[in-house]
């Protein structure tokens, strides 16, 4: 048997790699160091036989460690969650392109906030693609982009962000922003009641899909009872998100409860709780159920999610794609449920999610 030592960097770490090495075959962890010590301890309680080591070099020179494992959770995990989500989207494209007969590119600007290169991306897939399914980083900047290409005769098929003009696309598909908001915000005000005092961090201000998540969120909690104290963007970006919890957390000390629009930021805000020692007041929430929004629950971190199901919407976009190039007809709006993910069911729905992404050729 190889016994494993186990460098973590961070709660979260700890966690996640004990629950993989102990289904590694053939291997064990026997030694724990973290720079959480508590939680490292807390976790590592149920494991028999497993020690927690203050000192990494320490644990490296343990007679009893055959291999050590070093695992930074930081920024390596932030792409990791981030990439996550964007390969859910393409597992549903590949899996329906599989079934369907299609080669299945993706695309996509490395940041939600780069129109410019979203715009070339589009023009280009007109020379190869026989459709599009495109989730426009900015609807209202991209929307001539996008009729021109239909108005060449690509089939255009949008997901998740809706564009205004209904005559530039064939079909939509996605999240009701507005009902899984709602949802979100009616389960923060069942579970915290009456006395929840909240704060949003959200995506890039004027974003019709985040506004219509933070609105959503916030009339749940005030139909509920609750008060929203303030809102404030983050532009999806996990370290922004950091610093502005931080802020809300310091202009606004009664809050009780953070709801981001996105697991990057609500992983953010939960930094900024656990480093203002605050994370028996305050809850953080997110949107997406991404793996790590997904990790973060099971470990306890984020409180709960409103999960919008990207990889049915990525499987979703192509079949309706093969329908508009057969010539059938299809619906121009076509909804994909959400569901609130939170510690009971959190683990069902991550395996779900991962055995999805293996079978369409991803290495998790």
């Amino acid at each position: 048997m190889l016994k494993v030592g186990l460098i973590g960097v961070g709660s979260m770490g700890t966690q996640h790699f004990l629950r993989i090495m102990n289904v590694v075959s053939g291997a064990t962890v026997v030694a724990v160091s973290d720079i959480n010590e508590a939680h490292a301890r807390e976790v590592i309680a149920p494991y028999e036989g497993v020690r927690y080591i203050a000192d990494p070099i320490e644990l490296i020179r343990d007679p009893e460690v055959d291999a050590v494992v070093i695992v930074s959770i930081d920024s390596t995990h932030e792409q990791y969650c981030i990439e996550a989500i964007k390969h859910e989207v393409q597992a549903g494209a590949i899996l329906a392109g599989e079934e369907l007969g299609y080669d299945i590119k993706v695309l996509g600007p490395n940041d939600e906030t780069n129109t410019q290169e979203q715009m070339n991306e589009v023009l280009d897939a007109q020379n190869y693609s026989d459709a599009i399914c495109i989730s426009a980083t900015d609807p209202d900047s991209m929307q001539s982009t996008i009729a021109d290409a239909h108005a060449a005769g690509i089939p255009i098929i949008t997901f998740n962000n809706p564009l205004s003009d209904e005559s530039a696309y064939d079909a939509f598909t996605g999240t009701n922003n507005a009902a899984a908001g709602r949802g979100l915000g009616d389960y923060i005000a069942e579970t915290q009641g009456e006395g929840v005092k909240l704060a949003i961090v959200r995506g890039v201000a004027g974003s019709i899909v985040h506004d219509q998540r933070a609105n959503g969120i916030a009339a749940g909690v005030e139909e509920g009872g609750g008060e929203l104290v303030d809102a404030q963007p983050a532009d999806s970006d996990r370290a922004k998100a950091v610093t502005v919890a931080e802020n809300l957390i310091q202009a606004n000390p009664d809050i009780n409860a953070i709801a981001a629009t996105s697991d990057e930021m609500a992983l953010g805000a939960y930094e900024a709780v656990k480093s203002s020692g605050l994370t028996d007041k305050i809850k953080v929430y997110g949107f997406d159920a991404s793996l790590g929004g997904l990790e973060s629950i099971m470990a306890g971190e984020l409180t709960a999610d409103a999960a919008q199901l990207p990889i049915q919407m990525g499987y979703d976009s192509v079949v309706l794609a093969d329908k508009v190039l057969n010539g059938e007809s299809v619906e121009k709006e076509n909804e994909v449920p959400y569901d609130i993910i939170n510690q009971d069911n959190a683990e069902d729905f991550y395996n779900d999610c991962m055995e999805k992404l293996r079978e369409a050729g991803f290495d998790y």
